[in-house]
């Protein structure tokens, strides 16, 4: 033992080997790698949680959705779109190949918006009165469709 400066015995430290160096790597490279998987696995798992999801005409007719918030998709029925003046309020009905069913909906209605063209509508679904939406979007026709239809 050597003694210091300051008179008290100095005890020489033995340096970690190499093996213990690499030991600590190896535990804060699994920590790391962890991290990382627990990160991607909660991505995933919030992901997958909001796939939107709507359901057709018929899907909400047969199905047990009263009073619950859902999407619904449809195309608007000819001749049944009426706006109510000053409310802006709009009732039409939308349809599948299953059903009709009406909607009413209170907001900023799109440009789109008319007879034959697919709407999604998101509310709450009542069997005696019919769909009352907070939202909705319509699908633009895309110009493919249009010229596939004219050349039939």
């Amino acid at each position: 033992m050597a003694d210091t400066a300051i008179g008290g015995p100095r005890t020489a430290r033995a340096l970690p080997s190499a093996a213990t160096r690499r030991g600590g790597k190896r535990w804060q490279l699994a920590i790391v790698a962890l991290v990382i998987v627990g990160a991607i696995g909660y991505l995933v798992y919030n992901g997958l949680g909001t796939n939107v999801y709507y359901q057709t005409v018929s899907e909400l007719q047969g199905g047990n959705a009263h009073g619950q918030q859902i999407r619904l998709a449809g195309n608007v029925v000819d001749g049944s779109i009426v706006r109510e003046d000053g409310s802006g309020m709009v009732r039409f009905s939308v349809a599948d190949a299953g059903g009709i069913l009406p909607v009413i909906y209170k907001g900023v209605v799109p440009d789109i918006f008319g007879p034959g063209i697919e709407v999604v509508v998101e509310g709450k679904y009542n069997p005696s009165t019919g769909f009352t939406a907070d939202t909705m979007l319509a699908k633009c026709p895309s110009k493919f469709d249009t010229q596939a239809a004219a050349a039939k």
